[in-house]
């Protein structure tokens, strides 16, 4: 069910930071979104997640109502220890890490590094396991020509978000005005280049990048559910079994008829299947 809740903020290391928050009991979860989305694309899944859960949906360093300083430095670890040192500020220690498309290859960034705040990691979409993604992907990584392709406007934006959903119809008029006005705020443009030159660049995803990553996988222990969309378009779905060939723990939960947000389109199924991983896997971690 579609939910919306009151905008709270925090600050993180200088940097004002949106965040919903919602449940008073179990275990902490936090949800991370993919670039240039926010606490928004997590609204069909808050409230069920909060029946069991501490649930909190974090606007990431660089996307929706969070600050974007000029000076803030947009890699993939800084990014994930904004997320940790968010975790931080509102007082919890372990959660259950749960991100979308580039919310979840930062899951697997905190996991790496900080991998104690891990107690488990749903990856849905996660961004940047495998080599390939789709070229509207990796235009904006082109100088010059990336800053005339993210160029906020209407046509551009529904374009994009109907290659990233299944069923186009998820894609309102309310919905890309949305996006269009968080995408016109102030420096929005500028962190979502920086951030996706960060890890795409006009042939895929960097290399290095992935081949580390593959590597360092071998050694995450914590549980992992890898979620895809069987038609996402910006990252095929063989990049599922890259993440079961390369998690230990991992399990996989397909659905039909998807794109690219599973926890839209199929809501309901998505909640009930990840609730079932959460509450087989609660405590394993334990507090920090």
């Amino acid at each position: 069910m579609l939910q919306t809740f009151e905008d709270q903020f925090v600050t993180v290391n200088g940097v004002r930071a949106r965040y919903w928050r919602a449940g008073e009991n179990g275990t902490p979860v936090l949800l991370l979104p993919g670039i240039g989305c926010s606490v928004l694309e997590w609204a069909h899944n808050i409230g069920a997640l909060a029946q069991a859960h501490r649930v909190y949906a974090l606007d990431m360093l660089g996307d929706g109502l969070t600050e974007k300083p000029r000076d803030a430095v947009y890699t993939m670890k800084n990014l994930a220890r904004f997320a940790c040192d968010f975790l931080d500020a509102v007082g919890e220690g372990a959660a259950h890490f749960i991100g979308n498309s580039l919310g979840g290859r930062l899951v697997l960034e905190v996991a790496r590094n900080d991998p104690r705040r891990v107690r488990s990691m749903v990856l849905v979409a996660a961004a940047g396991v495998g080599f390939d993604t789709h070229i509207m992907m990796r235009l904006p990584s082109v100088p010059f020509l990336g800053a005339l392709v993210t160029r906020p406007n209407r046509i551009g934006l529904t374009q994009l978000w109907r290659l990233a959903f299944y069923n186009p119809a998820f894609v309102t008029r309310k919905f890309v005005e949305t996006k269009l006005q968080l995408a016109r705020g102030p420096g929005a443009q500028a962190a979502f280049l920086k951030t996706l030159r960060d890890f795409v660049q006009p042939s895929g995803f960097r290399g290095a990048q992935v081949e580390q990553l593959q590597v360092d996988m071998r050694t995450m222990h914590q549980p992992a559910l890898a979620v895809w969309g069987k038609q996402d378009k910006p990252l095929p779905v063989a990049h599922a079994d890259i993440l079961m060939n390369y998690l230990p723990t991992a399990e996989l939960c397909l659905f039909d008829q998807c794109g690219h947000f599973p926890q839209i389109e199929k809501a309901d199924a998505f909640n009930e299947f990840v609730l079932r991983f959460l509450g087989r896997n609660g405590d394993e971690q334990g507090p920090i």
